[in-house]
């Protein structure tokens, strides 16, 4: 096997491992609210100025209208996230989000950057919704398909707009600015008199010692996950990488089983019997589709 291969695997079972303990930290209240564990997540990307010494210049006028548009599109994908995790299986949220994520980085590409849909894009389309449908089984509310639809749309708009980006600044450059976009807009929404209460009424709230190490810590490994697809990126197929990308839905399947009889007072995630062939299939289906769509 490939070193870069290798290097996608881990990264993708890293991210599983982080989108599980999202769902533990929201569904268990460990933070009050999603709103709130959005802005400490948008927060925490101050953590970008070790990136200054590798040449962050001034940017572009162009480039700070496009990292703004994209900061509001991130804090609002990962908002409709956790919202998500609150109530469903991460094992059904994050394919769902993923297929409409891919989805929307192919239009949103195709009309910011003028890129070309692919040939197959029709059929996998096509491949990608019946296994969006068949893992859902139908039984999304009205309020849970929407908030899975935004934050796919949204995540695939903020692939797009970083590629803006990186098309007229360095890596250093776009990665630093971009990071500090989703600081701003995330000290700007605590002036929001709601929101600032809710903080507030978190910060109030009995202090638990693991709190910040699990918050933190889970941000942490989700960057190490992060360099790890970087280095895949680097040194293999990006087509494969972003196909394998997929990978994340079948190992959060198989946590999915794990963790609910390893620990099921920490971790609701269910599948029962007669639902894994039907979850297996579904996730089968899904990860043919990004094949189709990314190869």
């Amino acid at each position: 096997m490939s070193n870069w291969v290798l290097y996608i695997i881990i990264g993708q079972f890293i991210y599983a491992a982080v989108v599980l303990t999202d769902h533990f930290i929201v569904s268990k209240k460990i933070v009050s609210k999603p709103i709130v564990y959005s802005l400490y997540v948008s927060l925490l990307s101050v953590f970008a100025v070790v990136a200054i010494p590798f040449g962050v210049t001034l940017p572009l006028l162009s480039t700070i209208l496009y990292v703004s548009a994209m900061s509001v599109s991130f804090i609002l994908s990962i908002y409709f996230l956790y919202k998500s995790l609150e109530d469903s299986n991460p094992s059904e949220v994050v394919p769902v989000i993923g297929g409409v994520s891919a989805i929307s980085a192919f239009l949103c590409a195709a009309l910011l950057l003028d890129d070309e849909l692919p040939g197959h894009f029709i059929l996998g389309f096509t491949v990608l919704t019946a296994g969006m449908l068949l893992i859902s089984h139908f039984k999304f509310s009205l309020r849970s398909f929407l908030l899975l639809s935004g934050s796919g749309i949204f995540f695939g708009l903020s692939a797009a707009l970083i590629k803006l980006v990186f098309v007229s600044e360095s890596f250093v450059n776009g990665f630093f600015w971009s990071r500090m976009a989703n600081v701003v807009l995330a000290l700007m929404l605590l002036l929001v008199p709601k929101i600032w209460k809710s903080v507030k009424e978190d910060w109030n709230k009995p202090k638990k010692p693991s709190k910040g190490l699990l918050v933190v810590g889970n941000k942490v490994m989700g960057a190490i996950g992060f360099l790890f697809v970087l280095v895949a990126i680097k040194g293999g197929n990006v087509a494969i990488v972003n196909a394998l990308t997929a990978l994340q839905y079948v190992f959060l399947l198989i946590f999915a089983i794990f963790f609910h009889r390893a620990m099921p007072e920490y971790f609701e995630e269910k599948v029962h019997k007669h639902e894994f062939l039907h979850k297996s299939l579904a996730t089968g289906l899904i990860v043919i589709g990004f094949f189709i769509l990314f190869i």
